[in-house]
């Protein structure tokens, strides 16, 4: 069990795995520039990576050139972030300022609010963590965006930025506050009959929640629980830290927000990074030192899980979104054979056994195993979500896992579980 003073060490890095510093400065030295022609509103393809969505972006170099890259969309981020490499190929650690091109569409930030590198996960770059063998350089957050109308829709794969106040959005008007330091918008759900304040951001593949609120909800509905130990999309962020594999996968039986409400909501309580002694003495580590970035307290993030099925426009300049339904949400959207996965290099390693009534779900499969094959098919170089896909099936459908125990080969005929 982590002690006290290794929960000291994981409040800092816990904050890189959200991506989102809260000591960032206040992005507010923001200029967009629409080019003459560019009429009210610009639509860019975005790119699916790790349940995240990423859009190329041009930045200008101190000669003039231009440096295209793929940016990372986090809307609970509030500054952007560059990889080290990029930050100073532009030239920022000599006090320049960030100019990009997203589109058609100028952008200029304060250097001083750009943040130099997304931080290490262990001996791991963040970027690298969550997106390799796919390089994505930069967070595009809602310190920038929400100088925008953002339509983000799933089935078309696209992003458009408009004009506030020039195109009529489309869908269920649902309130947010907008916080005017990092930009962040939230929302308030009702669930089990109580107000939930939760931030809005399409840069986080699945929906998680504080694990202590999770919890408090579990004594009352202890039919709400799935599994204890991430599974699928909730575990595509596959740090070596304590959220996922000592985290709870929950189903809310709905979700209301104001005038709509979403049926069979996945989410994964998280686990106590610091250990129960360490959270018990400093709080929820990664929750407290996130959420100041968003500037008020939150209880979690919705996620793609939920983001994915609808059309979801932010007028941050109205403080609403607008919500217009594609598809219904997947109650198999976890489905497959319960392991809880993290990223060494460019293999995978077993953090956790997912326990179902105090059993495992998959037996002989143990802790610091090495995840070699799947099926037959190797896993080492694949990004998560193709090894997440291998490890997909429905109720007692076989997978074949072939692991490293200690030197030690070991085969495992698995089944899938519905989470």
């Amino acid at each position: 069990m982590p002690t006290l003073s290794r929960a000291l060490v994981l409040l800092f890095t816990v904050v890189s795995l959200a991506a989102c510093i809260p000591s960032a400065p206040r992005v507010d030295q923001v200029a967009v520039v629409w080019p003459a022609g560019a009429g009210t509103a610009v639509t860019l393809p975005m790119q699916r990576a790790s349940g995240r969505w990423l859009v190329s972006v041009g930045f200008r170099r101190p000669d003039g050139s231009e440096r295209q890259a793929l940016a990372w969309l986090n809307m609970g981020a509030p500054a952007p972030i560059l990889s080290e490499g990029l930050y100073r190929e532009l030239g920022l650690t000599e006090g320049r300022d960030l100019a990009m091109r997203i589109g058609a569409i100028g952008v200029t930030v304060g250097g001083r609010s750009v943040i130099d590198g997304p931080g290490r996960i262990g001996e791991q770059d963040l970027f690298d963590l969550l997106f390799a063998p796919r390089s994505v350089e930069a967070a595009l957050p809602a310190g920038v965006l929400r100088h925008f109308l953002v339509t983000v829709d799933p089935r078309a794969a696209t992003l458009t930025l408009a004009r506030p106040g020039m195109l009529r959005p489309r869908g269920v008007p649902v309130p947010v506050r907008v916080n005017s330091a990092s930009g962040i918008a939230v929302t308030d759900a009702l669930i089990d009959g109580r107000t939930v304040p939760l931030v809005l951001d399409i840069g986080a593949p699945y929906t998680w929640l504080r694990g202590r609120t999770v919890a408090t909800w579990l004594g009352r509905h202890p039919e709400w629980r799935r599994a204890d130990g991430a599974v699928g999309r909730a575990n595509l962020a596959m740090a070596d830290l304590g959220l996922e594999p000592a985290g709870t996968v929950i189903r809310l039986p709905r979700l209301d927000l104001p005038g709509l409400s979403i049926p069979d909501v996945g989410a994964l309580g998280t686990g106590p990074v610091g250990g129960t002694i360490g959270e018990a003495a400093l709080g929820e580590i990664f929750w407290d030192a996130w959420q100041a970035g968003v500037g008020e307290p939150v209880v979690g993030w919705l996620g793609n899980n939920v983001l994915d099925g609808v059309r979801l426009t932010l007028d941050y300049a109205a403080g609403k979104s607008f919500w217009e339904r594609q598809r219904a949400a997947s109650s198999g959207d976890l489905d497959g054979v319960g392991l809880t996965l993290v990223r060494r290099d460019t293999g995978y390693i077993v953090a956790a056994v997912a326990i179902r009534d105090g059993r495992p779900l998959v037996p002989g499969v143990e802790v610091g195993d090495r995840l070699l094959r799947i099926d037959g098919h190797p896993l080492d170089g694949l990004t998560p979500e193709a090894v997440l896909a291998a490890l997909s099936a429905r109720p007692g459908e076989q997978r074949v896992l072939e692991l490293d125990r200690a030197g030690a080969a070991v085969r495992v005929e698995a089944e899938g579980a519905r989470f």
